[in-house]
């Protein structure tokens, strides 16, 4: 993204999109399936990429925050009516033409972003007397023709990111809130919702749950994102994460026999949570880093997002099962996340200080 631009990522990322979900209608088997997901997580990731540093680009400190929120809340609204469409479209045609068709509508979508979108990535002014060698041009040219070579340069800058404590400190925060997440939200909260000997919701009820926590953040993302632009990134982490912990920890003492609104009430403090967490981390290691470093340090920060998915959505759910308790495992959750919001902002608070006595 920091070589090609952003522009070229929104439009072709797109494509190998559209090319593994449509090929999923295609799919006769674990094998074909596995590699059109792998195809889709290939696309989606270079489209997160840059449709964030297409952002970054265009805001400052000042309005980080309130200029990720427009693309937070279209976030959340897919993710709530992603779901409902889906399933009117699966009823009305099968399976594998909603696989099509929403294939089909990723490639128009790449069109639009095509005519419609601009380049956002500055060029650097050049000026004839700075050239630089001609050896050091191509030396560079050859480390960087592999995708291999491109990967170690990307490896070999994620250690000097790692050794800044402020981006140390919000890519573990990040680590352990999606191990939290992946675990209590992904994994534990719909079989708490469809356990028979609670609330025994059906699939369409969880959707509809599902789907009053994304307008909750629909509705909440652009509100908080301007507190958080007054307030500063790292008391946004903290709130954010101290709300989700809180109603993680609440869940199992709701009475779901008699009061379906005591459910609901921390079900949107969560929400309220997640909406005010959506832009903060994000916002924060953009401020912290220089443009030439600010796509890597973003893809630092999701991938240690995406180590917190795998390792939170396996060990919560085995923790469950040894355990034999949803609700223990979901309580382990909200310890985790409020035990490393409690390290962050005290980590946070310690760089505060010393960097007052450096003055």
């Amino acid at each position: 993204v920091e070589r090609h631009g952003r522009k070229p990522y929104l439009v072709y990322s797109l494509i190998v999109i559209s090319a593994g979900v449509g090929c999923i209608g295609l799919a006769g088997g674990f094998e074909e399936l596995y590699v059109c997901r792998l195809l889709t997580g290939l696309g989606v990731a270079g489209l997160s990429t840059a449709a964030t540093m297409t952002v970054t680009d265009i805001s400052t400190p000042l309005n980080r925050a309130s200029t990720f929120a427009p693309m937070m809340s279209g976030f959340s609204a897919g993710t709530a009516l992603g779901p409902a469409l889906g399933g009117v479209l699966v009823d009305q045609l099968g399976i594998n033409p909603t696989f099509y068709l929403v294939g089909v509508s990723y490639i128009l979508l790449a069109a639009i972003n095509k005519a419609l979108l601009d380049e956002t990535q500055a060029k650097p002014m050049e000026f004839p007397w700075q050239n630089l060698s001609s050896s050091t041009s191509i030396a560079t040219a050859k480390k960087e023709k592999s995708i291999k070579d491109a990967f170690q340069s990307a490896l070999g800058q994620w250690v000097p990111l790692l050794s800044e404590a402020p981006v140390r400190n919000v890519c573990i925060m990040q680590a352990f809130y999606w191990v939290a997440l992946a675990g209590s939200q992904m994994t534990l909260l719909p079989l708490i919702l469809t356990n028979p000997d609670g609330l025994a919701m059906t699939a369409t009820q969880v959707g509809q749950v599902y789907m009053g926590m994304s307008a909750v953040q629909v509705l909440g993302n652009p509100i908080f994102a301007q507190v958080v632009d007054r307030v500063g990134k790292v008391p946004g982490i903290v709130g954010g994460c101290t709300l989700i912990s809180a109603a993680m920890f609440a869940l199992p003492f709701c009475d779901h026999t008699k009061s379906v609104e005591q459910m609901a009430g921390v079900l949107a403090m969560w929400a309220a949570g997640s909406s005010l967490l959506s832009t903060s981390p994000v916002s924060f290691i953009s401020d912290r880093v220089d443009d030439e470093k600010r796509a890597q340090a973003i893809a630092l920060l999701r991938t240690s997002g995406d180590v917190g998915f795998l390792i939170g959505a396996s060990t919560m759910g085995a923790l469950a099962d040894w355990a034999g308790s949803l609700e223990m495992a979901m309580q382990s959750s909200s310890i985790i996340l409020g035990t490393a919001t409690m390290w962050f902002a005290a980590r946070n608070i310690l760089t505060a200080q010393m960097a007052k006595s450096k003055v």
